[in-house]
């Protein structure tokens, strides 16, 4: 994939309201140019003003998140995968995006403070999924205790570790959602709810 052919898709079909590219190789640059596919994939969401859902991975920087919370205003979901440099990409997303509803992220550096500054954000949002990311059970806990009306759950093997709370390092899985019937009762052993 390339950054030229993601720009001509833009170009030629302002009208997208969904938009998903899977690559073999998540991680891969341009294959010309071997730049981050941040140019191409930003001009999916600047010139598609009616982008509703956006799927995303490969090479991306920072620098797309900023443009997709800059532009994104109509996007209601968002799903990354092996993509961003740092938590200021998902700041500038839940910071920007103001229809987000859902926003799945997998594999991607976002940790506890990405976490943490969107959590207003995430009372009006459907749903928050992060596999194989950077946040912490401190993060989580933290996460709870600041929004009560949210149902955080961490996902992770309770085989490799009995006590969740002297867990250190990045959870499996975390999924953050409202809902008006308060924690569920009937989570399976491997989900800890915060």
């Amino acid at each position: 994939m390339t950054n030229a052919a993601l720009i001509t898709v833009a170009r030629n079909s302002p009208l997208l309201t969904c938009f998903r590219l899977c690559i073999i190789d998540p991680t891969s640059p341009d294959h010309l140019t071997k730049q981050p596919l941040d140019e191409g994939f930003g001009t999916i969401v600047q010139y598609c003003k009616s982008l509703r859902r956006l799927s995303m991975a490969g090479l991306l920087t920072d620098k797309v998140f900023q443009v997709i919370g800059t532009y994104g205003k109509c996007l209601e979901m968002l799903s990354v995968a092996f993509a961003g440099q740092s938590d200021f990409g998902m700041q500038c997303v839940l910071s920007g995006c103001t229809n987000l509803r859902k926003l799945e992220i997998r594999d991607s550096p976002f940790g506890d403070l990405a976490l943490l500054a969107g959590s207003e954000k995430y009372e009006s949002m459907r749903s928050l999924w992060m596999s194989s990311c950077s946040v912490t059970v401190h993060g989580c806990k933290e996460l709870a205790a600041k929004m009560r009306n949210l149902n955080v759950e961490v996902i992770h093997d309770r085989d490799q570790f009995e006590d969740i709370s002297t867990m250190t390092q990045p959870v499996d899985g975390l999924y953050v959602y409202r809902s008006v019937a308060g924690h569920r009762k009937d989570t399976p052993h491997f989900i800890y709810t915060m």
